[in-house]
C-alpha cells in the first residue's frame, strides 16, 4: 500500500484562447473535431512508495469538467524539469476532454539544477542523483497503480477511464515514455517497467538509444506514437551530433502508426514552456506552440477518444504543419510513408 498525501484543489477555468493570450501567442485554429470542454480543475498532491524507501512522487492532475470518465495521459518531464513544465500543452489536452497527470521524478527534477535557468548549464553542472534513471523508469508502473486505486475506489472514482491510457514526455521524459512502451535501455530493461496498457504515446525531443543499436533497442515498441523535434533541438547533455538524430526512434519503430513533426527553427525549450513562463518568447515560438498543441490534441483525440475525423486528419500531417515545420507519416492506413530527407536537409 502507498500513502497518498492530501490534495490541494484549485479551480481553474482555461480556454485555449486564454492559453495563447497569456503567452502573447496567436489563437490556434480549431482541430478537425471540436474541443469537448474548456473547464478544467487542477489539483496537486504526492504519492509515497514505501517499497522504494518512501520515495515521494509529486503530481499535478488536470481534470476536465464533467462527470467523466475521461481517458488518461501520464506526462513525464525532462531533466531538470518538474510537474509544472509543459503546462501550455497539458492544459490544452485536458480542455479537450482528457485527464492529464504530470508526475515529478526526484533525483532528475528541478532539484538538481544550480541557481538560475537551464540555459547556459553544462552537463557537469547537473547533479543527477545516483540511480535516478532506474528510479524514474520505475515511477511509471507505481503511478499507474495509484491511479488504478483512485479510479476504482478513491477521490477519482468514476472520473478516470484507465482502459484508455496514454503517456507523453519531454527529453528525459521522452526516454521514460519509450521505456514504458518497450524500448530497451542498455539491453537490461526489465519487463515490469513496461506498461502494456498504454494505447498511444507522444515524445517531445526524444533521443536515439544510447547503449544499443536502434533496431534491437526499439524492436519491442509497437505503440502508435507522435514524435516532435526541431532543427535547433539541442541540450547540454545531448550525445546526438545533429538534431535530426532525434528522429531515429521515428525512423526505426515499425508495426504501429508513427508521426513526426520537425519544427523549422524549433529548439529544446519550446516544448517545456519555460520561455512562456519567463515571458521571453522567440519570434518563432507562437507558431511552434500552436502546431505543438494542435497536433498533440489531434493525436490524443484520434487514439484515446476514437475520433475518426482526427484519425483521418493525421494522414495529412505534412500539409497541416507546412507553414512552420515538416511533417512525416509512417502509417499503413495513410498509404506510402512520407519520404525522409538525408540528415534532415
Amino acid at each position: 500500500m502507498s500513502a497518498v498525501r492530501p490534495l490541494c484543489l484549485v479551480a481553474l477555468t482555461v480556454a485555449l484562447a486564454a492559453v495563447w493570450g497569456a503567452g502573447g501567442c496567436a489563437a490556434a485554429g480549431p482541430p478537425p473535431a471540436a474541443v469537448a470542454s474548456t473547464d478544467i480543475v487542477i489539483s496537486r498532491g504526492e504519492w509515497v512508495d514505501p517499497a522504494r524507501g518512501g520515495r515521494v512522487i509529486p503530481y499535478k492532475l488536470y481534470l476536465p469538467a464533467g462527470p467523466g470518465p475521461f481517458p488518461v495521459v501520464i506526462h513525464s518531464h525532462g531533466l531538470g524539469g518538474s510537474r509544472e513544465t509543459s503546462t501550455f500543452i497539458l492544459e490544452a489536452v485536458a480542455a479537450s476532454g482528457i485527464a492529464v497527470v504530470a508526475i515529478q521524478h526526484p533525483g532528475s527534477d528541478s532539484g538538481i539544477l544550480p541557481p538560475g535557468s537551464l540555459e547556459g548549464v553544462s552537463a557537469a553542472d547537473l547533479k543527477m542523483a545516483p540511480g535516478a534513471a532506474a528510479n524514474r523508469f520505475a515511477d511509471l508502473p507505481f503511478v499507474v497503480r495509484q491511479l488504478d486505486a483512485m479510479a476504482a475506489d478513491g477521490p477519482l472514482k468514476g472520473r478516470l477511464d484507465m482502459s484508455r491510457l496514454g503517456m507523453s514526455g519531454h527529453s528525459f521524459g521522452a526516454l521514460s515514455t519509450l521505456v514504458a512502451v518497450g524500448q530497451s535501455a542498455g539491453g537490461m530493461t526489465p519487463a515490469f517497467l513496461r506498461e502494456p496498457r498504454i494505447d498511444a504515446a507522444i515524445v517531445y525531443s526524444p533521443n536515439k538509444p544510447r547503449n544499443m543499436d536502434p533496431g534491437p533497442a526499439l524492436a519491442g515498441v509497437k505503440t502508435p506514437m507522435l514524435h516532435f523535434t526541431g532543427t535547433e533541438d539541442a541540450s547540454p547533455v545531448d550525445l546526438e551530433k545533429t538534431p535530426w538524430e532525434r528522429t531515429i526512434p521515428f525512423q526505426t519503430i515499425t508495426g504501429a502508426d508513427q508521426f513526426l513533426v520537425y519544427l523549422t527553427g524549433g529548439d529544446h525549450r519550446v516544448f517545456s514552456g519555460r520561455r512562456l513562463v519567463a515571458g521571453r518568447l522567440k519570434p518563432t515560438d507562437a507558431e511552434h506552440m500552436r502546431l505543438i498543441v494542435d497536433n498533440t490534441v489531434l493525436f490524443w483525440r484520434a487514439y484515446l477518444l476514437d475520433d475518426k475525423a482526427a484519425l483521418s486528419a493525421l494522414c495529412d500531417l505534412p500539409a497541416r504543419v507546412q507553414t512552420a515545420a515538416r511533417g512525416f507519416v509512417k502509417a499503413q492506413r495513410c498509404g506510402s510513408p512520407t519520404p525522409l530527407p538525408t540528415n534532415g536537409d
